[in-house]
């Protein structure tokens, strides 16, 4: 049987990225899809194994970096070092929305997300994703995509939304998920009734970096975050579109529209659950698909708590 090899080569959304494609390859060719994910003590991923990738692996190995149709019919018998976040669409679109039933959170984790939300079972809930690390603010003063692969969102824009939020309904409250500390934003967690998952984590990224470090566990995080009906998420960041396209219940996201001020902190909403990464990256990219929202939020609803009934 030949076999199929994804390591650590990006963060753990961006590996998720890669399964569609993997798997896509074995229903081809029967290859054996094996994982070197440290985060494989906290979920499982059914048709797959763990291993380790070594120099000796990697021998004779073909690396799929881009893997078009012309590529993919190559594959037959090869052993494969997968790095490709996206292949043909009409391998993978069928089989896109198949991947997040393979992945089981261990029991444990599952059962601290329950708990965390059961303390706000009553009350709508509203998830936040903020991504810094290796994306930054291109303009303290303003949203901006120009100019930058991987743009952060100001810490300003969260917290005018979030006070938007509120004044629709006093009630809610909402679930942080972020690089970092979640403690390390005080203008968010002081101001607002804001949970965390009290989950610590014991992984290292990119030779213990801070872009990918978080002191929350990064696993229990992104499958607590897909049990928020609305996501204040981080454009383009592949985290995001997991936790609100991909994986959980169907979320509406709201996204900072370019150009966006402290005096103006516009947004817009889209509902692009089911759709793969190239599909997001447009959306946030060119704005594709994102109906702008007035400073009101009327079109929003915030009646829903957190749904866990999927985990």
């Amino acid at each position: 049987m030949p076999k199929l090899y994804i390591e650590e080569f990006v963060g753990i959304t961006n590996r998720l990225e890669t399964l569609p494609l993997a798997f896509a390859i074995q229903k081809e060719y029967g290859h054996e899809i094996i994982l070197d994910w440290r985060e494989l003590d906290s979920f499982e991923v059914e048709g797959t194994r763990q291993g380790r990738v070594t120099w000796l692996t990697k021998l004779g190995a073909e690396r799929v970096r881009n893997c078009d149709e012309a590529v993919f019919v190559g594959l037959r018998g090869k052993k494969i070092l997968l790095r490709s976040l996206d292949g043909p669409p009409q391998r993978l679109d069928p089989i896109y929305m198949q991947i997040p039933s393979k992945l089981h959170l261990k029991q444990q984790l599952a059962d601290d997300i329950r708990s965390t939300f059961a303390q706000v079972a009553e009350r709508p809930v509203v998830g936040l994703h903020i991504r810094h690390g290796d994306f930054q603010v291109v303009d303290p003063e303003s949203y901006s995509i120009t100019g930058y692969e991987w743009p952060a969102v100001p810490i300003w824009w969260y917290e005018k939304t979030m006070e938007a939020l509120v004044r629709k309904n006093k009630d809610i409250c909402f679930f942080l998920s972020c690089t970092g500390d979640p403690d390390s934003h005080g203008a968010l967690t002081k101001n607002f009734d804001v949970l965390t998952l009290p989950v610590g984590s014991h992984y290292g990224y990119k030779n213990d970096s801070n872009d990918h470090r978080s002191t929350v566990n990064p696993v229990a995080d992104l499958f607590a975050l897909a049990c928020c009906p609305v996501v204040l998420a981080t454009p383009i960041s592949c985290y995001s579109h997991w936790a609100a396209n991909v994986l959980g219940i169907p979320a509406t996201c709201i996204l900072p529209i370019p150009g966006a001020t402290k005096d103006c902190p516009q947004a817009g909403k889209v509902n692009i659950f089911g759709s793969r990464l190239p599909r997001w990256h447009q959306v946030c990219r060119f704005g594709a698909e994102v109906t702008m929202m007035d400073n009101n939020f009327i079109d929003i609803e915030l009646i829903h708590g957190a749904d866990t009934s999927w985990l």
